[in-house]
Formats: C-alpha cells, sequence, structure tokens
C-alpha cells in the first residue's frame, strides 16, 4: 500500500527545522567542545591565580569564600559534573535516549560561588562569566527540545526562529509519515519530530522511544488566541506588535489574568502577553515528519505558507458556505474535534459564536473511518 505523504505548512516546517537541530548529535557534540572550553578557561585563571589566596588573606582580609581555593573545591566540581552529564547524555543517544542538559544546576553553583570572583581580575571574570552565560544559554536550548512535559507553543517558536534563522541559510526537506502514528500520553513509534493530525496552528514535538520521551498534549491555540489571529492574520502573529497591543487594551480584556498593566503599556511585551493568553494544551494524535537527509527546499524559510498538503494530490481548502467539491472527511482548525463526513455538493457550514475568523474546512489526511464503541 502506498504511502500518502504530507507536506508541512511553512510555520511547521520552521518548527520542524529548530527541532531537528537541536536535537542532533552534532548540536550536542558542540556543546560539549564550548563547555571544554569553559573549563580550560576555568583551568587557566586557577592555576594563574591561585598563588593569591594567602596574600589575599594576610593583606586584604579575604574571607573563605573569596579565594580560588574556595572556587576551585565548590564551583568547579559544578562545571565537571555538567560535562558529564553531557558525555552521558551523548552515549545514551545510541539507545535512543534523549534528556536535558542539565546546566541548570551548574549555573546556580556558580551563582553561589562565583558571585564575586575577588581573586581574579574584573576582565578575567567577566569573560569567565560571558562565557559561562553562553554555554548555559545553548545548553538551554536543547533542554527545552527535551524536557517533558513539553511546553513549546507557536509563539515560542516564532520567538526562537527570530533568534536563529541566520543558522539556516537554506531549509530541509520534510514530508509527512500518515502511515507513522503516535498519540498524546503514549511512547511515539520512532524518534523524531512529530506534528499534530489535524490542527495547523499547534506546535510540533520531538519525542523518543528510548524512555520518558512521550508525546505530550499539543499547545493549540483557545478562543482568545484565535481572536488574536483573527485581528493580526497568520503573518502578523506573533510580529504585529501594535495590533496585539491594541487588543489587549480592549476594555472587554482588561481582566486577561496573565496580562498586567506593564504588558499593556509596552508594545513589545504585548506578543507575549497574548501567548500567555492564547493557548491551551490538548491530547491529539500525530504524525511522524520525516527529515529528508541532504535535501533542501528552494527558499530559506521566510516565505509566507498555508495548511498542510499533500504532494501528489493538494487537499482542498474551502471556506464555509461553499460546496463540498468531493466526498470525504473534512476538519476544520476552528473547532476542534470537527472531522466529519461531507457528500459532495453538500454544504460545508458555518460556525456561530466562534471568534476564528473565516471558516475553512480542509480536507482531512486521515480518511479512515472513526471506530465506534
Amino acid at each position: 500500500m502506498p504511502i500518502d505523504y504530507l507536506e508541512l505548512n511553512a510555520w511547521h516546517k520552521r518548527q520542524a527545522t529548530l527541532l531537528y537541530h537541536f536535537a542532533s548529535m552534532p548540536y550536542i557534540k558542540e556543546l560539549l567542545e564550548r563547555i571544554d572550553a569553559l573549563i580550560a578557561f576555568a583551568d587557566g585563571l586557577l592555576d594563574e591565580r591561585a598563588g593569591l589566596d594567602t596574600a589575599g588573606r594576610a593583606l586584604a582580609d579575604w574571607r573563605p569564600i573569596d579565594t580560588a581555593g574556595h572556587f576551585s573545591t565548590y564551583a568547579y566540581p559544578a562545571l565537571v559534573d555538567f560535562r558529564e552529564n553531557v558525555v552521558k547524555s551523548i552515549a545514551l543517544r545510541s539507545f535512543e535516549q534523549y534528556r536535558t542538559a542539565g546546566q541548570d544546576q551548574c549555573s546556580r553553583m556558580l551563582d553561589e560561588y562565583a558571585h564575586q570572583m575577588v581573586w581574579a581580575s574584573r576582565e578575567q571574570e567577566d569573560e569567565f562569566k560571558r562565557l559561562a552565560e553562553s554555554v548555559f544559554r545553548y545548553a538551554g536550548l536543547l533542554s527545552d527540545v527535551m524536557y517533558r512535559p513539553s511546553t513549546l507553543d507557536d509563539f515560542s517558536f516564532w520567538y526562537l526562529w527570530q533568534e536563529q534563522k541566520h543558522l539556516f541559510p537554506r531549509m530541509p526537506r520534510f514530508r509527512v509519515r500518515t502511515d507513522v502514528v503516535g498519540v498524546s500520553g503514549q511512547t511515539p513509534p520512532r524518534t523524531g519530530v512529530y506534528v499534530p493530525q489535524e490542527d495547523p496552528m499547534a506546535a510540533l514535538q520531538f519525542a523518543w522511544t528510548g524512555g520518558y520521551g512521550e508525546l505530550g498534549n499539543t499547545y493549540a491555540l483557545n478562543d482568545f488566541g484565535r481572536l488574536a489571529l483573527e485581528r493580526v492574520g497568520r503573518a502578523g502573529l506573533w510580529s504585529d506588535a501594535v495590533g496585539l497591543q491594541a487588543l489587549i487594551n480592549e476594555p472587554r480584556h482588561r481582566d486577561l489574568s496573565d496580562i498586567d498593566d506593564v504588558d499593556r503599556a509596552n508594545v513589545n511585551l504585548a506578543p507575549s502577553a497574548v501567548s500567555r493568553e492564547g493557548f491551551e494544551g490538548r491530547p491529539c494524535r500525530w504524525y511522524f515528519v520525516e527529515m529528508m537527509n541532504d535535501t533542501y527546499e528552494d527558499h530559506d524559510g521566510s516565505y509566507a505558507g498555508t495548511a498542510s498538503t499533500a504532494t501528489s494530490t493538494r487537499p482542498h481548502r474551502v471556506e464555509a458556505g461553499q460546496r463540498v467539491p468531493q466526498d470525504g472527511w473534512w476538519y476544520t482548525p476552528a473547532q476542534m474535534g470537527s472531522r466529519r463526513y461531507f457528500k459532495k455538493d453538500d454544504t460545508f457550514p458555518s460556525l456561530p459564536g466562534t471568534d476564528f475568523g473565516t471558516v475553512l474546512w480542509i480536507w482531512s489526511p486521515d480518511q479512515s473511518v472513526p471506530k465506534i464503541g
């Protein structure tokens, strides 16, 4: 039986690109190299400055916490443990096991014991902290992908893409495998990226088979999120800060609990404020997203896109009120659980009372009859 391949929409392609990048073996090996460079820098500082401890305590009244010896005893081991965690994580990939980088514990230890590196010069202290912050930020991007349950949503990916898109002058090609199906709360059948079956606005996830890599709920737009989508359009979500600020400042939205007066006054905070109110977690079924090795798109990912479409036969997208062009199962992203069977020449219904804007009915990639009981 031939496989029905689907194509991701533009935003989902960006998400898949980011997820596969941060989950890749080259990325975690680069993290190890950065940790080694940070440790080497710390080694150099300790070798150079440790001899000052005696003079510092005698002449400058250093406390024990101010000495290089104290840093070496209490802070330096946290760097070594961080490195060992990443080394083990690399080895576990052979067993399809993935995990966070473990940077938070190391960061907390350095904050406690390296808050004021009296034993180092100001320039050395500043450089060490700069290198450490860079390593923790790099590790944090990997950890965000591996964290369970996943909390990444469309805004998270949009913000991350603005930061990281310079890394992708060419976009990888992907295809959606409708024959590889995952379910929220369960271990996926294959390690990799998964896309929700029927919601073009819901976020993708990376999941794995080697333990603790279950697919979680997807984060999809709730009623307020769909209202924001209607106001600014897909291209303006989340870049139209002015339009989103106007939305949260409407009188009927003044009581939103996760948006405060600071958010309402600062246009730059409006997108993140809307995102805090605009999503809800939902269980769903997922399709596996296969990355096609050494194959790239003809563009750099800066284009605007549409909903997921089949590469062989492009699924229909028809507005409510129009006639059904083909017998089969259809759904609308304006309503969860909307998948239903229509006959040709029926009329697609509208959804009164929704804030989604124009209601589009989309050909469902799953044309199987649902099981009863």
